[in-house]
């Protein structure tokens, strides 16, 4: 009998360890990046304290740790319920996030905890290390925890609107298009020009592989890039995207960035040491200058002398150059 006694209490304790877990879990939930889930934008961290009880919570990444945050106020409930919804800055790689939840007047004990591991692939050329995949939004589980604010099954003119404040899109996406450049059908929110609406099992995928849509419209793009003899590695592969963002940029030809900075992202180093030759002076040939010789319209960079998406030579010379000897002489004839 007291065995039977002692092995009902260690069942009873193992029973309730595994209620308090599951008490504390629902209590907050990192919505928005999901744990061990990579992402390539720092726009949105999405918070749902699932506690009526929560007066407010704290957020730490990577031991930076924030001010208390009072989500207690009547007005906020009424028009946040329980999302909270911040603007994070990750910093390029991992990113260790801690919210803490808070009970009683301005946060007096702690109640709930919650971490996610959440990797930010901020550059494109990269991949993800192993663990994380890739945040998928729109599916039903997660499109279940914004339903009660917004409509997650807009029909086709609330797709089709071309304003943001009528297209369904433009209320949690307006964000990405706050640039000095907006792709053209991003700019009229035409966004089932490339994401179907009814894919499954994740809606808003995209119609095709990536350089079949974007040669969809750059037709004259894709003729020249069939008619070089050496095609740069992204666009022979079709990657698009690793150089260019097909929304908006506040970078010249939608790049990520400026332009040496994408080039050094995937062609670490060169921008160290002697390029491309010594002078007389003794000093490398500059990466970046105040003026491009070529088009006094631009600065100087990489594109300069190397055409991004191919070329003549192996080195991807501009204008069809194919020796370095000739290259030189575009800007510095005898």
């Amino acid at each position: 009998m007291k065995r039977l006694l002692s092995a009902h209490i260690v069942f009873s304790l193992v029973i309730l360890t595994q209620l308090l877990a599951a008490t504390s879990a629902a209590a907050l939930e990192i919505v928005y990046p999901a744990d061990k889930t990579y992402v390539t934008r720092s726009n949105y961290l999405i918070i749902k304290t699932g506690d009526p009880e929560i007066t407010g919570i704290t957020v730490s990444v990577n031991n930076v740790e924030s001010d208390f945050i009072d989500i207690s106020a009547e007005v906020y409930r009424e028009t946040f319920n329980d999302i909270v919804i911040l603007l994070p800055q990750w910093d390029a790689g991992r990113n260790q996030v801690v919210v803490a939840g808070y009970k009683g007047e301005g946060g007096s004990r702690r109640a709930a905890r919650e971490t996610a591991s959440i990797y930010y692939l901020a550059d494109l050329s990269s991949y993800p290390p192993q663990g994380y995949e890739p945040y998928v939004m729109h599916n039903s589980e997660r499109e279940a925890l914004c339903a009660p604010c917004h409509d997650m099954n807009p029909g086709a003119a609330q797709l089709s609107a071309d304003t943001q404040e009528e297209n369904a899109c433009g209320t949690c996406h307006k964000r990405m298009l706050n640039k000095d450049s907006v792709h053209g059908p991003a700019a009229v929110w035409a966004c089932g020009s490339c994401h179907e609406a009814n894919s499954v099992p994740n809606k808003y995928r995209l119609k095709a592989e990536e350089a079949e849509l974007c040669n969809a419209c750059h037709v004259d793009k894709m003729k020249d890039f069939k008619s070089r003899y050496f095609a740069h590695g992204p666009v022979g592969a079709g990657l698009c995207t690793v150089c260019h963002d097909p929304h908006a940029s506040d970078h010249p030809s939608f790049l990520h960035g400026k332009p040496n900075a994408v080039c050094l992202a995937c062609h670490e180093g060169l921008d160290k040491g002697t390029h491309v030759v010594r002078g007389v002076g003794g000093k490398a040939h500059p990466l970046e200058g105040p003026r491009n010789p070529l088009d006094e319209r631009k600065t100087f960079s990489c594109v300069s002398c190397h055409d991004p998406h191919g070329g003549e030579a192996q080195f991807l010379f501009v204008r069809e150059v194919k020796s370095s000897f000739a290259l030189c002489q575009e800007c510095h004839p005898k």
